[in-house]
C-alpha cells in the first residue's frame, strides 16, 4: 500500500493566493458604499477565491492510497475506485510557456481516472506523482484499455512506459545501428 498527499509547500502559494483575493474582495466590500455593481464584481471575486481556498484545503486534507485492489482518495470526502473498474485513463500536459516542459516554467500534468461512475483527477504537485501515472498505466494495460496518443506520448515524457504490463518495458530488443 503506497499513501501519497500534496506536499505543504506545494499547497502554501495557493493558500496565499486565496487568501489575498479574499482580503481584496471583502475588503472593497466593506470600504466602498454598496452598489449592485460593487457587489457583483468585488462579490464574485471574494466568491471564486473562497472557493479557491476550499479547494485547496481539500487537497491537504487529501490522501490518495494505492494497492493492489483499488485506489482511495480521503479527505473531506471519500471516493473508490477498483482498478478492475478502470474504465479511462487520461494524462494531460498544461503549459504557460509554448515548448517547454519544466516544472519552475508554471507547467503540470493532469491525471483523469474513470471508472464505476467515479472520476478521480490529480495533478503532478502531488508527491511521486511517476508512480501514480505507471500503477494507473498498468492498470489500464491489465484491463485492456487503449491509451490515446496524448496520453502515451505524456507518460513517456515521465518515464513510463504505457505499454508495458508488468513495468518491464517492451519485449523488442533494442535499436543498434
Amino acid at each position: 500500500m503506497i499513501v501519497l498527499r500534496y506536499p505543504p509547500k506545494v499547497l502554501t502559494g495557493d493558500y496565499l493566493r486565496s487568501g489575498a483575493g479574499l482580503v481584496v474582495g471583502l475588503g472593497v466590500l466593506s470600504a466602498v458604499p454598496p452598489s449592485l455593481p460593487i457587489l457583483i464584481i468585488f462579490g464574485g471575486i471574494a466568491l471564486l477565491f473562497g472557493i479557491f481556498g476550499i479547494r485547496t484545503l481539500h487537497r491537504h486534507k487529501l490522501e490518495v492510497v494505492l494497492d493492489e485492489g483499488e485506489i482511495a482518495c480521503r479527505g473531506l470526502t471519500t471516493r473508490v475506485l477498483p482498478w478492475a473498474a478502470l474504465e479511462l485513463v487520461k494524462l494531460r500536459y498544461f503549459g504557460t510557456r509554448r515548448g517547454k516542459r519544466s516544472v519552475l516554467g508554471g507547467s503540470f500534468m493532469e491525471l483523469t481516472l474513470k471508472g464505476a461512475g467515479v472520476t478521480l483527477k490529480f495533478e503532478s504537485s502531488l508527491e511521486d506523482f511517476e508512480k501514480l501515472a505507471e500503477v494507473s498505466a498498468r492498470a489500464s494495460n491489465r484491463k485492456g484499455l487503449e491509451l490515446d496518443p496524448a496520453t502515451a506520448s505524456n507518460l513517456i515524457e515521465l518515464g513510463v512506459d504505457g505499454a508495458a504490463t508488468d513495468g518491464a518495458g517492451c519485449d523488442s530488443p533494442p535499436n543498434v545501428l
